[in-house]
Order: structure tokens, then C-alpha cells, then sequence
């Protein structure tokens, strides 16, 4: 089917130029759909003239055209219908884009992107056109409406449209007529150093711990957003009862932004003494990805009791234990985690005698390692293990996080 043929197929019922235009939307560069369609209309509106006689194709697509051969009865002029397709929506555009402006006097922002929910009505007569004059060169109604909307409100609000990362979507409903907003997250990665035992690193279901890692890195960075809520994605985690003095990466997501334009370095200077960060910087949910997949060696540092007397020279048979172990899940986190066994390697140990009854252990390992069950043993669950090969009951009195990766 060639072009006029099919733009005779088109024209046979009351069509826009928009949606006249967006049939042949891949043709041609530098044209909008409008134009496009004005060009087409004009070109068959020339076709009718010519011919002197009235077409099949729908009259009053040409209500304002002056015919010069066609004789037209003044009592019966042409009148303009509603679009068979759309139904006159582009006529709306700047109303929609109003609504959107007027929704978003309160929020900030540099980006957004524009999205369309259609009715059922309009779908289906969008695939019935394409059924009976061809898809080969059309463009979807619903990226038409997206597109000239996002134009209005960039010509309105000096805002840019981002198809990719914008700060907000805005959602046009055209079945109700309404708009609504989904205000993307902020990301903030940065690297964190826990300063005190007895915090969790994320918030918990219960009240059991009165803070948090995650909620001392969120709080002056929700009072500048004006943000509804936080999540926090780390590297990895330190026991409660660890210190974390290495510089473990995290990004910080809020939720729900309202302000976005913050000096997120000198925020980092208003976090409690409990938690340090450095390195803050915008971040994105690629990196949250890019961190959970992440899997570093960690280094610890770990103040061991024993619950009979040792001998300094005993300790260097615990160089045996750099070889690859098999580690069931810890009975202290069976109730959250699957029951499996695990294979972690140490790839180096060192300790320092301290008294007959205790010492200090330095230990790199693969990610997942549990220390402490590395040296208690876990009863049994972990093996080889410190408590087996020292022939005595071991524990960890103090863990520390000294070096990730």
C-alpha cells in the first residue's frame, strides 16, 4: 500500500492532523506529526479539487479548505467533526501540562519524564486503524501525547525532559482527566565508619535498639530533603556488637524528595560522632546494584577468651585454619536465614598472646565469613575451628572491622 492510498484509507473517517501525521510518524526527519498530517490532508484535499467531485474519504476533514473546483452548496457547508482517533486530545495538551505545574509548586526538581494512561476506548480505536491501514511507518498515540506534553512543560518551566533518570514522572490519566506525580528517590553513596558497639546497621521491626546506623546516616539528609523515608544499602554488615573501622561503602536512598538541590558534603559534617562518613557524593540505583552483587574479602579484629589456660607457642598451630570452611548457618541467625552450609575461605590469620586465658586474632576471609562462629565453632557447625584446635572452649569477647576489601 502506498502512501496516498493509505492516506485515503485514513481519511475516510474524521481524523486530526495529529493523528493523521503520527501514521507516517517515521517518515521524514524534522516535521512534527501535525505537520506532517496538514501536509498529507493538503495534498488530498488537492486530489478532491481536482477531480471536482466529492471523495469516499470523510468531508469534513477538509471543513477549511477553499475548494476552487469543487462546488459546494453554501446552505450545506462542510462542518469540522471530533477527531474518530483521539477525540480532539491534543486540543488539552497545555491543560494537562497546567495541571502538572500547578501539582508541583512545592516540589523541586531539574528533571522529568511524562507518561500516559488511555482508555480502553482509545486503545482500541488506535489498533483498528492500524489494522486496516498498516503499521509500517506509525507512531503510538500514547508516545505522541507524551512528547507534547513534555514540550509544554519544558517551554513553561525551563525544566528538562529525561527519558532515562529524571527526578519526577508525571502521570497523565486521560480516561479521568487527571495528573498525578511519582517523585523518584535520591541516591547518596558515601563510605561509613561504626564508632561504638550496640547499634544495628539498619533500622529494626521492633524498638529492641533505639538507633541505627542507617537512621543516624539519614537524619540531616530527610530534614534537608523533606524526604517520606529512607532505605539504606551497604556493602555487607557488621554485627551489632562490631565496630566497623574500616570504610565500608553504602548509598543511602530517600524516598519521596521534596527538595533536591542540597550540599549533601556539608550534610555529611552534621552526622552524630557515633558514625563517620567521607566520600559522599550522587549516587544511583545502578550502584545500589553494583553494591549488593559486590562480595570483598573483610579483615577483623577479634579479642578471643578461652575458658582454660594457653600457651603463647600453642597459638601458631591456628596458622592451619587459611584453608577453605565449611560453615553451617550460625544457630544465632537461623530464625532469618535458610539452614545451609557455606564454604568461606581464610586466606590469612595471625594473633598476639595477650595472657594465659586470652588473645587477640587478626583475620582475612572471604565475604559471608562468620567470625565468631570461626571461633567457638558453633557446636560443631563451623569446622575446622579455633575451640577444636586449641582443645578448649573459645570466644569472642570484641569484633572489630578493620579492612574491606
Amino acid at each position: 500500500m502506498n502512501i496516498t492510498e493509505k492516506a485515503e484509507k485514513i481519511l475516510k473517517y474524521p481524523i486530526c492532523d495529529h493523528c493523521l501525521g503520527r501514521q507516517f510518524g517515521q517518515l521524514l526527519h524534522g516535521y512534527t506529526n501535525a505537520e506532517r498530517g496538514r501536509l498529507i490532508r493538503t495534498i488530498a484535499a488537492m486530489t478532491i479539487d481536482n477531480e471536482k467531485e466529492k471523495s469516499s474519504m470523510n468531508m469534513s476533514n477538509f471543513s477549511d479548505f477553499a475548494f476552487h473546483n469543487l462546488e459546494i452548496d453554501e446552505n450545506n457547508r462542510i462542518k469540522k467533526q471530533e477527531c474518530s482517533i483521539c477525540g480532539n486530545i491534543f486540543d488539552d495538551i497545555e491543560k494537562y501540562a497546567d495541571k502538572i505545574i500547578k501539582k508541583t509548586k512545592k516540589l523541586e526538581f531539574s528533571t522529568f519524564l511524562v507518561g500516559t494512561k488511555l482508555s480502553h476506548e482509545l486503545i482500541e480505536k488506535e489498533e483498528n486503524l492500524w489494522e486496516s491501514a498498516g503499521i509500517d511507518f506509525c507512531e503510538p498515540l500514547k508516545a505522541e501525547i507524551n512528547r507534547e506534553i513534555g514540550k509544554m512543560l519544558e517551554k513553561k518551566t525551563k525544566k528538562k525532559f529525561n527519558a532515562k533518570v529524571p527526578d519526577v514522572n508525571f502521570i497523565v490519566n486521560v480516561d479521568s482527566k487527571t495528573v498525578s506525580i511519582e517523585i523518584n528517590p535520591i541516591f547518596i553513596y558515601g563510605k561509613y565508619q561504626k564508632l561504638v558497639r550496640g547499634i544495628p546497621q539498619t533500622r529494626w521491626p521492633s524498638k529492641k535498639y533505639k538507633t541505627s546506623v542507617e537512621q543516624i546516616v539519614a537524619k540531616p539528609f530527610m530534614k534537608a530533603t523533606k524526604g517520606k523515608g529512607h532505605k539504606f544499602h551497604g556493602l555487607g554488615r557488621e554485627d551489632i556488637d562490631a565496630r566497623c573501622l574500616a570504610w565500608r561503602p553504602f548509598v543511602l536512598e530517600i524516598i519521596e524528595p521534596k527538595k533536591r538541590d542540597i550540599d549533601i558534603k556539608k550534610l555529611a559534617t552534621k552526622i552524630e560522632k557515633k558514625v563517620r562518613i567521607k566520600d559522599v557524593k550522587f549516587s544511583s540505583i545502578q550502584e545500589v546494584r553494583e553494591i549488593k552483587a559486590s562480595r570483598s574479602d573483610k579483615t577483623y579484629r577479634a579479642i578471643v577468651q578461652c575458658d582454660k589456660k594457653i600457651e603463647k607457642r600453642g597459638l601458631k598451630k591456628l596458622k592451619s585454619l587459611a584453608v577453605e570452611i565449611m560453615q553451617k548457618t550460625p544457630r544465632r541467625v537461623l530464625h532469618r536465614r535458610a539452614d545451609r552450609m557455606r564454604k568461606r575461605r581464610v586466606k590469612s590469620i595471625k594473633t598476639r598472646f595477650i595472657n594465659a586465658k586470652t588473645f587477640e586474632l587478626f583475620v582475612r576471609g572471604e565475604a559471608g565469613l562468620y567470625i565468631k562462629e570461626l571461633i567457638s565453632g558453633d557446636e560443631g557447625r563451623t569446622k575446622p575451628n579455633i575451640s577444636e584446635i586449641l582443645g578448649c572452649s573459645c570466644k569472642c569477647k570484641e569484633l572489630d572491622v578493620i579492612k574491606i576489601g
